[in-house]
C-alpha cells in the first residue's frame, strides 16, 4: 500500500504537492520534463492568480487583503516567467486547469460567505508540509544539468512559493487563534 493509501486508510491528511510529474512520452528527455513542468506549473499559478483578485474583493480583512495582494502579483509574475520561458524554448503553453477545478474552487474562493479563515485553512492545510508540497520543483531543478537558465526560473520560483505558503500558514493560525479556534495546520 503507497504512503498516500495508508495516510487515506488512516484517517490522516494526505501530503499534496505542487506539480503531479511528468506524463507524456515514454523515456523523456531533461528538455521533455523541463518544457511540461514549466507548461503545467504555468497553467495553475496563472489560474491563481486569476481568482485571488475575488477573493480579495470579498475580504472583510485588510490584513488579509494586503498578503494575498502580494501572494496574488508572485502567481502572476510566475506564471508569466514560465510562459516566456517556454516561447523561449520554442514550445507553446498549452496546459489548462480543469473546468471541474474551476468550478469547485473560483465559487469557494470568491464567495463572501465564506470566511478567510476557513479560506486559509483550506490552503494550509492543502499545502501541509511546505517542503514536501514544492517538492516535485526543487527535485527537478536539482536534477537539471543542461538548462541554468530555466534552472534557476524554477528555483527562485520555488522560493517565492516558499515564503507565499508561509504567509498563508502564519495568517490561517493568527485567525484560528484569534477565533478560539485549534491551530489545524502548521
Amino acid at each position: 500500500m503507497s504512503q498516500t493509501s495508508e495516510s487515506q486508510a488512516q484517517g490522516q491528511p494526505v501530503q499534496r504537492v505542487v506539480y503531479g510529474g511528468y506524463k507524456g512520452k515514454p523515456n523523456p528527455s531533461e528538455r521533455d520534463r523541463i518544457v511540461h513542468l514549466l507548461d503545467v506549473y504555468r497553467s495553475t499559478e496563472g489560474f491563481v492568480a486569476q481568482y485571488l483578485p475575488k477573493w480579495i474583493e470579498v475580504s472583510p480583512s485588510e490584513a488579509v487583503k494586503g498578503g494575498l495582494r502580494t501572494v496574488q502579483a508572485r502567481e502572476a509574475a510566475h506564471a508569466r516567467l514560465m510562459k516566456a520561458r517556454l516561447m523561449e524554448l520554442g514550445e507553446r503553453a498549452e496546459a489548462e486547469v480543469s473546468e471541474e477545478r474551476r468550478q469547485k474552487e473560483v465559487p469557494f474562493f470568491s464567495s463572501p460567505q465564506i470566511s478567510d479563515r476557513e479560506k486559509l485553512q483550506v490552503l494550509a492545510t492543502l499545502f501541509g508540509n511546505p517542503e514536501a508540497f514544492l517538492k516535485p520543483v526543487t527535485d527537478m531543478v536539482n536534477d537539471i544539468k543542461e538548462d541554468p537558465q530555466t534552472q534557476e526560473l524554477l528555483r527562485t520560483i520555488a522560493d517565492d512559493e516558499y515564503e507565499s505558503i508561509k504567509w498563508i500558514q502564519a495568517m490561517s493560525k493568527a485567525l484560528n487563534q484569534a477565533e478560539g479556534q485549534p491551530k489545524k495546520a502548521s
